[in-house]
């Protein structure tokens, strides 16, 4: 026992300038700054203010998320392709375009969604204030993410993961002094930084590298339109998360609310937050896994192949141990939420195996990205998206639990009809190759 536990020690040492292990790091840093914070402003400034302040970051994501995944996969897919630090500059120029329009988008739709709901005004907080902290927070769920991709096609993954790291540790240093003595406004700016520091900081690094550099075969304009084309391609992935962030809302808040009151929405949402735990190592390694999958690709149909089982298997995997490990404290976490333990435990089981599903569609999706075939993700999400939204519909008010088992039924769904195409699509690549 005492043998292997020393194993266990010396290969996590050995591993210690992992980049998978430092984006792990990073990313479980920022949920704690998340919990850190909302829990210090419900507690400091009051539920009121809470909601405020989740309700901003909730508003200025919903517009951006699509956009700021479909930037990061083709800004790896890209960066692989050039393979060195240098030539990163020449796709933030090649991409410029893109993420300004992007951010436009984003924010108007931003603001015109703060709007309606109004949340600004129960806090007495001023319009301007409100506009300049979503237009920070835009810029950097956009800027972030690409950035981030970037860094990762060219296996500049650990240094990306650093600097996100120390931002979050001095956000996370910050964040009691500002909530003390400068209130809402405060922990509002705080947010922005935090989340356009590490891109802004990126972004020096690589002019400084790429500064004086030509490095690769294609001019900027050349750039530019591979960068449109890529974009392009996307629409029907940011299209396929649009509706998924429709459907979760549907299903999770009016759906449940209709049915089960705040109660059961609450309940649903303690289950979305530890699904969020579950899914933290997906998160952070998107960029890797797009980047093995990209090299696979560029090296030939059975690499392609090999890559994407290399990656299901080892997502699925790590995604199952976090699963089995959250499902094991749910006792715990239903005495700190103070709900019905079996109730939560039913919630959280369903969410260990939806989770564990996921990782397949997690690889499945980004081998879309490879092979373009977005428009035939798009129309599997429908499909999977209705089957949960009509499931949910009429069982809704047997139980909360059905929340849980339509998330779970479209994630099945969806993971039956890709499981095929991929297979069909690889086939061909690999008759293709054999031909040429």
């Amino acid at each position: 026992m005492i043998s292997a536990a020393k194993h266990l020690v010396s290969a996590a040492w050995h591993r210690r300038w992992s980049p998978e292990l430092w984006l792990l790091a990073s990313n479980l840093l920022g949920r704690l700054l998340g919990f850190v914070v909302s829990l210090l402003v419900s507690r400091i400034l009051g539920v009121q203010a809470l909601g405020m302040y989740s309700g901003l970051l909730i508003t200025t994501a919903s517009p951006t998320s699509p956009m700021a995944s479909a930037l990061a996969n083709n800004a790896t897919m890209m960066g692989a392709r050039g393979a060195s630090p240098d030539f990163c500059w020449r796709l933030v120029r090649a991409h410029f375009g893109t993420l300004l329009l992007s951010a436009f988008a984003a924010f108007a739709g931003c603001l015109t969604m703060m709007q309606a709901v109004g949340l600004h005004d129960s806090v007495g907080l001023d319009w301007a204030l409100v506009v300049s902290v979503s237009a920070m927070l835009v810029l950097g769920q956009l800027l972030t993410p690409f950035v981030m991709g970037l860094a990762h096609g060219v296996n500049a993954s650990r240094r990306a993961a650093m600097w996100s790291l120390a931002w979050t540790l001095t956000a996370l240093l910050l964040a009691y002094s500002l909530i003390t003595t400068v209130g809402l406004s405060g922990v509002l700016w705080l947010a922005a930084g935090a989340g356009v520091l590490p891109a802004m900081s990126l972004l020096v690094w690589m002019w400084w590298r790429g500064r004086n550099s030509e490095i690769g075969s294609a001019s900027d304009h050349e750039l530019r339109g591979q960068a449109k084309q890529q974009f392009r391609r996307a629409i029907p992935s940011i299209a396929a998360t649009v509706l998924n962030n429709a459907t979760n809302w549907l299903a999770c808040i009016y759906l449940a609310e209709a049915s089960h009151g705040a109660a059961g929405v609450g309940l649903v949402a303690i289950g979305l937050q530890w699904m969020a735990l579950m899914l933290l190592p997906l998160t952070s390694w998107n960029g890797r896994v797009m980047r093995a999958l990209t090299i696979g690709q560029s090296e030939g149909a059975q690499a392609f192949g090999e890559a994407v089982r290399a990656q299901t298997v080892r997502c699925m995997l790590v995604t199952l141990a976090t699963s089995f490990l959250v499902a094991v404290v749910t006792p715990w976490v239903a005495d700190l939420y103070r709900v019905d333990k079996y109730l939560l435990w039913g919630l959280m089981t369903v969410n260990a195996v939806a989770a564990t599903l996921f990782a397949v569609n997690f690889v499945f999706e980004r081998a879309c990205f490879c092979l373009s075939i977005q428009r035939v993700w798009l129309m599997a999400s429908m499909a999977a998206y209705a089957v949960q939204l009509i499931f949910t519909f009429y069982f809704i008010a047997e139980s909360i639990l059905v929340v849980a088992i339509g998330n779970l039924l479209a994630i099945t769904t969806l993971l039956l009809i890709m499981r095929r195409v991929i297979r069909r699509d690889a086939r061909s690549l690999r008759i293709a190759g054999g031909k040429s």
